[in-house]
């Protein structure tokens, strides 16, 4: 019988000992890591669903309700109202409110919103502001009164752009602006054949007691341009003008009530005659 020597029998017990190891760490691993149980057959299904459309998530938004709604579940047409509001009372707080969140900044754009925006803070001519020349160009685009009326004074009497200019004051006259329709006024007794239009316009401005305020915008705005274009006024047509000169006795800041529409009209023809050579009368 053939005998192993000492050399073959420590072989063997070494494959025997890496044997029984191997088999000891298999049996570890098995113990440590079970096999995961199989999925359901429901939750099998759940997990290979297809992924949702963008139109299905958003009708799925629509049908969600917000137990707290906020002020961008009202219509935009009410939106806009509150923002007209307040650009109308004031600029610096409409531009907070434009810079507050994207939807503000989109419904702004508006011309409804862009022609209730109050100018009273911004400067009769921007020099070196670009940002307030872009806004003022915009609202003069969007119809705003107030931003024709200074470009229709400024063309007129500034760059002597006579059409350019009575465009921009006919366009916020019809609007209903006092002092376009005061300028306009003043503007077409000084051209022939259309004086009754132009007397037409000043007793309008009369009548809602606009002549002061008038004057005064358009002082602000001829002492801040250089005047290229003049105005000759024509002769009172009125033959009684002496006698109502001495009842109406000095002139007045105002000038609502007057006892002859000729006299009045013409009056305040020689207060812009008057203003545009440097004279202010009164």
């Amino acid at each position: 019988m053939y005998k192993k020597t000492p050399k073959e029998r420590a072989n063997v017990a070494c494959e025997m000992k890496g044997t029984i190891k191997k088999q000891k760490m298999h049996a570890r691993f098995l113990n440590t890591f079970k096999p995961s149980t199989p999925l359901r057959p429901f939750l099998f299904a759940l997990s290979t669903r297809k992924p949702r459309t963008r139109n299905q998530i958003k009708r799925n938004r629509r049908t969600k309700t917000n137990p707290f709604p906020t002020i961008f579940s009202l219509p935009n047409e009410l939106i806009a109202e509150v923002v007209a509001r307040v650009a109308a009372t004031s600029a610096n707080d409409f531009f907070n409110v434009v810079l507050s969140c994207k939807v503000f900044n989109r419904i702004a754009e508006d011309n409804y919103i862009l022609r209730h925006v109050t100018l009273e803070k911004f400067p009769v001519v921007p020099w070196g502001s670009t940002e307030q020349a872009f806004f003022l160009d915009k609202c003069k685009r969007s119809g705003h009164p107030e931003a024709l009326y200074r470009e229709g004074v400024i063309k007129y009497f500034s760059f002597a752009k006579v059409e350019e200019g009575l465009n921009c004051l006919n366009s916020a006259a019809k609007i209903g602006h006092l002092g376009a329709s005061y300028v306009l006024g003043v503007i077409l007794l000084c051209v022939e054949k259309t004086e009754e239009e132009g007397r037409r316009l000043l007793s309008y401005v009369r009548s809602e007691s606009g002549i002061g305020e008038s004057r005064k915008k358009l002082k602000d705005i001829i002492s801040v341009t250089w005047l290229k274009m003049r105005l000759k006024p024509k002769p009172n047509s009125c033959p009684m003008q002496e006698q109502h000169r001495r009842r109406r006795g000095w002139p007045s800041d105002s000038d609502d009530e007057v006892d002859c529409e000729a006299c009045g009209c013409h009056s305040e023809v020689d207060f812009v005659c008057n203003l545009l050579r440097g004279i202010i009368t009164y």
